[in-house]
Formats: C-alpha cells, structure tokens, sequence
C-alpha cells in the first residue's frame, strides 16, 4: 500500500466488496435528464443516418454512459486515455469505415487532438471544460476536411447546476481572447474593462 499512488488507493476502495450497495442502478442511470435528452437525440441520429461523438472529461462518465448504451442496445467504440496508442488508430479507422456503429465515446483530451471523424456529423459535449479549447479541439473532430454534411454540436449543461456557472466562464474567456485580439480598435476604458473581467476569471 506504501508505493501505490493516492489515485490507485482510490480506485482499490472504490471497487471494494462493502460499497456494491451503493452503485447506481440500470433504472437510477436512465432518470439522468442527459441521458433521457441523449436517449431521445441518438433515436432521431439512427434514423436520420447521423453519426455520434459523445466527449466527456471523467472515465468514470464513460463507464456510465458505456453501461447506459449497452442498455438501449446501440453499438459503439471507446477511445480514452487507457487506451494504448497502438489502438487508437484502429478504432479511428473501424470508426470511420463501418456506418452500423452509432456512437464514438471519448474523453475530451485523449479524443481531442489529432483525430479526423468526418465520418460523424453530431458532437455531443457531456460535460463541459473550464478551459474553451478543450472543447474546440473536440468539436473540430468533425469540422475536417471530408465532412459532408452540416456539424451539430450539442452541450449537455444541467439547469441551476455548477455547469452553467462553467459555461458562463469559459464563454467569458473566448469572448475576453476575440475582444484582446481585435486590438487597436479599443480604447484605454474598453481595455480596463477587459482586463477587469480577466482578473475575476
């Protein structure tokens, strides 16, 4: 126990014996109001032929949102940071060439970089970054030279909940990057103002 870290400590306890009493259950899982919008959405995406990235920052959204599509029967692939290099590319490529797999769940760092799925034309955000980049990178998976079709990508932001606390951030900081590099056209106000807005970021 002295030479595993605190983040292996934590996940030794958490698989332990004494806490299965504690583990959602399928009919708990489904009452998440992003997972019924979800249910809802990737029904009207098989219908209309639309394919589906589903990007979340946790693993353990993924272990959720995995258990949750085996339920309603759809096919999917995962890419996350525990999945060896090797394989990525693979998956991409099984991903991209086979139209009968609905879903690509990822998780937004390991799936954001790098990685052409012209093959979807939905991005679903689960979760949202503090940082706006994250996001854009994982969007851009998408916006790729070979897409065909127009992109959608949705936010899953839970009402009177921290997220839209997040969002109302990370839109703060894009705006705060558009309005420093439209430059010489602020004044010395406009910039004070702006620098007073970085500052309660």
């Amino acid at each position: 126990m002295a030479v595993m870290s605190d983040f292996e400590l934590h996940n030794l306890c958490v698989r332990h014996e004494s806490l299965v009493q504690y583990r959602l259950s399928n009919g708990l899982i489904k009452e998440s109001g992003k997972l019924k919008y979800l249910e809802k959405k990737l029904g009207d995406c098989k219908e209309q032929g639309r394919r589906v990235l589903i990007f979340s920052q946790f693993i353990m959204i993924l272990d959720i949102l995995e258990a949750w599509l085996q339920l309603l029967g759809h096919s999917y692939l995962r890419l996350d940071g525990k999945t060896h290099m090797n394989d990525r590319q693979m998956l991409i490529d099984q991903y991209n060439s086979s139209d009968d797999i609905l879903v690509f769940l990822l998780s937004t760092k390991a799936g954001g970089l790098g990685i052409n799925l012209t093959s979807a034309s939905v991005v679903v955000l689960h979760d949202i970054d503090f940082n706006p980049y994250n996001d854009k990178q994982a969007e851009d998976r998408c916006h790729r030279v070979g897409q065909t079709r127009e992109v959608e990508v949705v936010r899953l932001v839970g009402r009177d909940t921290v997220e839209e606390d997040i969002l109302r951030c990370a839109q703060q900081k894009l705006k705060l990057e558009q309005d420093m590099t439209a430059g010489s056209q602020l004044n010395k106000t406009d910039m004070a103002s702006l620098l007073g807005q970085g500052l309660k970021l």
